[in-house]
């Protein structure tokens, strides 16, 4: 795994990845992820991580389906509104894995971030299989940081509570994200005539 710096800034935590290599994480990512789930040994981090990975991985197959000339496409492109795209959703994804790993390290989950995370300033410079490693990453440092010994122990403040919550309670808000990911991922996959896939079905129908 790619070696990960976090330091503190100007009061906030930064993020910043060093040693980056063609090796793609993509041509291993079961194998990973699998190895990494079997040092988690909190039942609640248990929980959360075989929960969240079943949306994380029907939105990580969406982006591989997607071919690399549509990462591009807008489902509203007109001269008031112009949608999101693929690219820049899969970004989002990214850097919204790394706020929360963030908030699990620094004690505080602050969202908008990615203007602090050097790598994913320009977007539109990496190919397809460069932003899935990048989100398979994200996902096995989450794996790796709920592999504390201590995880039930950390309170994180959060913008949506006047008092900290534990940290197994505030993590859950990324796994709703997922799904909101998800809905949002079904709208282009209809827009790009991409058919629902086995594990999509057998979550949603």
């Amino acid at each position: 795994m790619q070696q990960c710096l976090i330091y503190r800034q100007r009061g906030i935590i930064r993020w910043n990845i060093y040693n980056f290599t063609n090796i793609l994480i993509v041509d291993n990512y079961n194998t990973k992820i699998q190895s990494a789930q079997q040092k988690v040994t909190h039942p609640q981090a248990l929980d959360f991580i075989n929960t969240f990975l079943l949306h994380r991985d029907i939105n990580r197959e969406y982006f591989l389906l997607v071919h690399e000339e549509k990462y591009d496409a807008h489902l509203v492109n007109n001269e008031k509104t112009q949608s999101d795209s693929p690219r820049k959703n899969l970004t989002h994804q990214i850097d919204t894995t790394r706020d929360y790993i963030n908030g699990l390290l620094a004690g505080e989950l602050y969202f908008g971030r990615q203007k602090e995370y050097d790598d994913l300033q320009k977007p539109e410079t990496l190919s397809k299989d460069q932003l899935i490693n990048k989100l398979d990453e994200s996902t096995l440092w989450l794996i790796k940081i709920l592999q504390q010994k201590n995880i039930d122990q950390i309170v994180v403040k959060v913008p949506w509570s006047v008092k900290s919550i534990p940290a197994l309670q505030m993590i859950w808000g990324l796994n709703n994200h997922e799904i909101l990911h998800t809905g949002w991922n079904l709208a282009y996959m209809d827009f790009l005539g991409i058919p629902r896939f086995q594990k999509l079905k057998a979550m949603w129908g």
